[in-house]
Order: C-alpha cells, then sequence, then structure tokens
C-alpha cells in the first residue's frame, strides 16, 4: 500500500532496503522490536539507484533509514539512533557496550563475509530465482563487481568458510541452549547481527535443512524472525524525497558535537565513505565528528538541505580537494 504524502508523518521512520537484503533483515527485526512505526521503500537490487543516490549522495549499500531530512547510512549507525529513540530494552546493556561493540563489528564484517561464502555456493545459488535469468545473473554478478572494486573484503573461498561456520554454529548452540538470547533473557546487539548473518544462509531453501542439527540455534532464529512485523506500509522513493525536502529544516544549524582534531574543521568540505568496499563517496560540509559518528550537510537539487550520519568505525573522512 502506498501513502497519499499528506497521510504521512514527516518524523517517520522510513527504511531504505529490499526484501532479500541481509542487513535490511537485521534492521526491519529491530524496528519490530522496538515497536518502531516506520514505512519501507523498496529498493532496487542493484545501480542505479537514483532516488537512494538524491538521499545518500553517493553512498550505495543497502539499507539506509530516513527520519525526516537526515539519512542515516550503515546498520551500525541505524542501530544506534534506533536504541537512542527507543531506549527501552537498550541493545548496549550498561557496562557491556565496548565489549559488544566490538562483538557487533566483528560479526557484521567478518562472520558475514563467511556467511557470504556459504550463501553463494552453487547448490544455494541454483535455486533463486535471480539466478534462473542469465541476463539478471549477468547484471548482479557486474553490479556486485563494481560495489567490491578494489577490495577483498568478501572474498572467501567456500573450503576456508565452512570450517568458521560450523565452529560459529556448535558455539551459538551451547551459549542459546542455556537462555533464549545471546544477551540472556532479551535480546542485545549481537543477536540482531549475528541473526541477519544466519537469515542469509538458513532462509535458503537448499541449505535450510541443515539448521535442523542446530535445535538451540532454530528456537533463536524464530524468535529473531518474529520481530519481524511484515506489517508496514509501502512508499514510493519519490515520496521518500518529498518527505525529506519537506521536513523541518531546524537541525540544519544546530551545533553538533565535535571530537577536536588537527586534520579537519567543522564546516570544512569533505568526503566520506566505507573502507572495506563500496568506495562511492559523499560529499559535503563537515558537522560533527565524533568518536562514534560523522555528520556531513548536503544540497540536493531534488531532497533539499539534508544531514547524512555515518559510523565513524569503518568509514573515512578525506578533505575535498
Amino acid at each position: 500500500m502506498l501513502f497519499l504524502l499528506d497521510e504521512f508523518t514527516m518524523t517517520e521512520i522510513i527504511l531504505h532496503q529490499y526484501a532479500s537484503s541481509p542487513f535490511s533483515e537485521k534492521v526491519r527485526c529491530l524496528l519490530g522490536y522496538k515497536q518502531q512505526n516506520h514505512s519501507l521503500v523498496e529498493i532496487p537490487i542493484i545501480m542505479p539507484k537514483p532516488d537512494l543516490i538524491s538521499l545518500t549522495g553517493g553512498y550505495r549499500k543497502t539499507p539506509v533509514l530516513q527520519s525526516g531530512s537526515d539519512i542515516y547510512c550503515d546498520t551500525a549507525i541505524i542501530c544506534k539512533f534506533l536504541d537512542q529513540l527507543s531506549p527501552d530494552n537498550t541493545l548496549f546493556p550498561h557496562n557491556q557496550e565496548a565489549s559488544l561493540t566490538a562483538a557487533a563489528h566483528w560479526t557484521d564484517t567478518f562472520f558475514f563475509k563467511i556467511a557470504v561464502a556459504i550463501a553463494f555456493q552453487p547448490k544455494a545459488l541454483a535455486g533463486l530465482e535471480l539466478f534462473q535469468d542469465p541476463e539478471a545473473t549477468r547484471a548482479f554478478t557486474a553490479d556486485r563487481a563494481e560495489l567490491t572494486k578494489g577490495s577483498a573484503e568478501l572474498a572467501m573461498n567456500l573450503e576456508t568458510a565452512i570450517p568458521y561456520w560450523v565452529m560459529q554454529m556448535k558455539n551459538l548452540e551451547a551459549q542459546l541452549s542455556e537462555k533464549p538470547f545471546l544477551g540472556g533473557d532479551q535480546p542485545n546487539i549481537l543477536d540482531f547481527s549475528t541473526y541477519h548473518c544466519c537469515w542469509f544462509v538458513y532462509g535458503n531453501d537448499a541449505l535450510r535443512d541443515d539448521l535442523t542439527a542446530y535445535p538451540s540455534l532454530y528456537s533463536w532464529m524464530r524468535n529473531m524472525s518474529s520481530f519481524n512485523m511484515e506489517s508496514a506500509d509501502f512508499i514510493s522513493g519519490e515520496q521518500a524525497i518529498e518527505i525529506a525536502k519537506n521536513s523541518p529544516k531546524d537541525r540544519m544549524a544546530e551545533s553538533f558535537e565535535f571530537l577536536p582534531s588537527e586534520t579537519f574543521s567543522r564546516g570544512d568540505l569533505v568526503q566520506v565513505m566505507p573502507i572495506d568496499y563500496g568506495f562511492q563517496p559523499t560529499e559535503g560540509q563537515l558537522m560533527s565528528a565524533t568518536a562514534e559518528e560523522i555528520i556531513i550537510k548536503r544540497t540536493d537539487n531534488r531532497a533539499g538541505e539534508l544531514l547524512v550520519h555515518f559510523p565513524r568505525l569503518g568509514f573515512q573522512i578525506t578533505h575535498k580537494v
């Protein structure tokens, strides 16, 4: 169902995603867990993504979260934002934030690399609709080659990945046999980061039977998947852009926190991009650079003034030459 613009609350959360994206599933479940009202924009699986790029300025990974004219890139900063927005049942319990942030980063990077190798093995790909069409397969392969050009971050062969995967499954099974979540009696950030990797693998019909060896993991996955509300309404990319354009711009003049630096000053013209893959920079005026977050202000001819947020961990800032 598509909203008419005047029926939509300007401050409501919008998730720009596609159905088969594992990192989108991570955020979909988190939105449900936090009982956060939201809408979805279904974006293309491959480039071009003109509506998304109007909002991000170049960043092309999935998903992206929008709150009015604030645009959040990467699930690390998305999860932090949603946890601050709905602080009950925090994802980062007191005195555990350092260890959980580090563990979640490992899970979202190295463990996800393992999951990619498992999920893209031949028997798994054979049953996917996308890979039944040779032209679609070529387009997808070319797009992902462009996304990862200049990076070996997601490169791992199946023979290397399998023992790592089995070891982690056994470890998860042992831990989940004692408590319903990795966080104990309620989930924390590590539950959501781990879940989307497992969902990416065991959501494939060809691999789902492998899960029967891990009954506690299976129960945990059912619990995690139940958070996905699956009832959010869809709006178009054009509507999302119009919402950004018409949102209040008061925050554009805010004085955001800034970590003292010999390299960057507030107001500098900079580029921000990931350090792992997807080296498409976003350019703008630096508004904030702390140990946790980067915020730049940019103007798009369709969406107007925007604040684009990135996590500090996993991203780099350079001066625009």
